[in-house]
């Protein structure tokens, strides 16, 4: 039997299989990063994990053997934008990824620490990553987890993707510790539990060119349920309004790739990458970006007592709409931006209203600002899903239809029940609506046949 990792407190030797452990280059919430070395050809190695406790559920076994495939069929492809994946290991029931160790920064990492980035930069990050993309779709491999964290910049400037197939893996969580990571790269259809292709890369890559332009995220919600509304009802300021120096065919295309509507998006990789090619074939690569600060986001990313986190979405954005209407798309950067400082409704009033021009239009938009914030109601308040769920349902049957339908839809499962409850009665009319949101037939009747007693 190979040998496992031992965890030596005394710093000895350690193994995974026949991987030596050298250190810890990594760890999280949802698991550890080893460097090691394989002591056949003395190659450093990367080996991922994830916490054994993020796998004991009932679907575990189906997920694990899943992710093997996916694992096995990544390590066929070899490219020189994706990290390397050497071998795969399941120990006692945890699976082990061994994988190229590269000398490296995040994509995170790198926009943290530069406030300035060129045209250029920008072109060969996203030229490189949708080359590595191209590969794993060709292989019939969705990344579904793109985010900076998972775009590794090496010391030659080459961009290399990571981490392809994980989020799969890590899905199993959803039923026991909520939303995996952040939702802002997460595609509306992957937000659903629908089945993805690689079109979900694609809105991924939207999102993150948006935020290498501009500095921020599209939407700048927090939690599950204030991203798949934002994402539904929002429309994102174009990036050349936010920073002037970016050309707008720019624009174009960064709002194509982030379509709500899959069928809209670049149809794959490839196309995406010529219509960079074509939006920047006149600009100067030398034209430097200065990155603005985040802005911060709601829910577990707004600081702390921030009007963010007291007002409700809906109310933001009337707060929006006024002053959009007296400044242009500007307003709501600007209402955004100090939202997510101000510790008070007057704090808030007395910042969107300081590059109003005349003080008429401050006066009366400070009234309605002030209406918005009175009556729009605070998260607390409206958030509740008791007070959006109808009152003829039982709440009892409420809660179980969003336990039986969470290992179908994942995460969203919750922002869904209580969409359709508003309107939906009796229960067997919700069930239908909710198992109606399921593009698999097979999941649909699952969960109908489960949801079926408390229906009746």
């Amino acid at each position: 039997m190979t040998e496992v990792t031992v965890l030596a407190p005394n710093g000895g030797r350690r193994f995974i299989g026949k991987y030596m452990v050298q250190s810890v280059l990594g760890e999280g919430a949802r698991g550890v990063v080893y460097a090691g070395v394989d002591p056949d050809i003395q190659r450093p190695v990367a080996i991922k994990t994830i916490h054994s406790h993020l796998l004991g559920t009932s679907a575990g076994d189906d997920l694990l053997e899943r992710f093997s495939r996916e694992a096995r069929a990544a390590g066929r492809v070899l490219h020189a934008n994706l990290v390397t994946i050497f071998d795969f290991l399941l120990e006692d029931g945890v699976p082990y990824l061994v994988m190229e160790r590269v000398r490296s920064v995040t994509l995170k990492d790198h926009c943290k620490a530069s406030s300035l980035l060129s045209l250029d930069d920008i072109h060969s990050i996203l030229n490189q990553m949708l080359a590595g993309l191209s590969a794993i779709h060709a292989a019939g491999i969705v990344h579904r987890d793109l985010k900076p964290a998972n775009v590794m910049l090496a010391e030659d400037d080459t961009v290399k993707l990571t981490d392809f197939g994980i989020a799969r893996l890590t899905s199993m969580e959803a039923t026991n510790a909520g939303m995996i990571g952040t939702p802002s790269y997460m595609s509306p259809e992957q937000m659903m539990g629908h089945p993805v292709d690689a079109r979900a890369d694609i809105y991924a890559t939207g999102v993150m060119l948006y935020e290498l332009l501009t500095g921020r995220k599209p939407y700048p919600g927090g939690g599950m349920e204030a991203m798949f509304n934002a994402v539904q009802n929002e429309t994102p300021v174009l990036p050349s309004v936010l920073v002037p120096e970016i050309p707008p065919a720019l624009d174009a295309v960064v709002m194509k790739a982030m379509q709500i509507d899959a069928d809209k998006r670049y149809a794959d990789a490839a196309e995406m990458r010529a219509a960079i090619d074509a939006a920047l074939s006149g600009a100067d690569p030398t034209t430097m970006i200065r990155v603005m600060p985040q802005v911060p986001a709601s829910g577990s990313e707004a600081t702390s007592g921030t009007m963010l986190t007291q007002i409700s979405g809906q109310t933001l954005r009337e707060v929006e709409h006024h002053l959009t209407s007296s400044m242009g798309p500007m307003g709501k950067v600007i209402a955004r931006r100090v939202a997510g400082s101000a510790r008070n409704a007057e704090e808030m009033i007395d910042a969107v209203l300081q590059d109003i021009p005349t003080q008429a239009e401050k006066d009366a938009l400070r009234v309605k600002i002030q209406t918005a914030l009175k009556t729009g109601g605070s998260v607390s308040s409206a958030g509740s899903a008791s007070s959006a769920v109808s009152s003829t349902l039982p709440p009892e049957g409420v809660a179980t239809l969003v336990k039986l339908l969470t290992p179908h839809l994942g995460p969203i499962a919750p922002v869904l029940v209580k969409r359709y409850a508003k309107t939906a009665a009796p229960l067997t009319d919700l069930g239908n609506e909710l198992a109606a949101q399921n593009g698999d037939p097979d999941e649909r009747r699952s969960f109908l046949n489960a949801a079926a007693r408390i229906m009746e």
